[in-house]
């Protein structure tokens, strides 16, 4: 603590912020900005990247799914129906299954 800063604290008044602080910090949110759209392009190649590759896939998923769908589908309306009961019951409904949600 520099003798500025120990008289500022005495006064009760608050530190000037140096250039050098402000130079810093605009400096460190450059660098995140970068880094953040960085990620996102890297993000956004990767989901066009799996998008291709299951288009490229889909006459066979296609397949697979009208040959398991039928047999699957009683299961699902169930789950749906039970989450739907799960949920518009509210924390009442989750205290006495014992979920904690929210």
């Amino acid at each position: 603590m520099t003798l500025d800063d120990q008289l500022a604290a005495f006064l009760g008044e608050a530190p000037r912020q140096s250039r050098a602080d402000l130079f810093s910090a605009e400096v460190m949110k450059a660098v995140e900005r970068r880094v953040f759209v960085d990620r996102l392009w890297a993000i956004g190649a990767g989901a066009a990247a799996i998008g291709m590759v299951l288009w490229a896939c889909s006459p066979v998923l296609d397949l697979a799914v009208s040959r398991v769908a039928p047999s699957l589908a009683p299961v699902a309306a169930l789950l749906s129906f039970v989450g739907a009961a799960v949920v518009a019951g509210g924390p009442g409904v989750w205290r006495r299954l014992g979920l904690s949600i929210g």
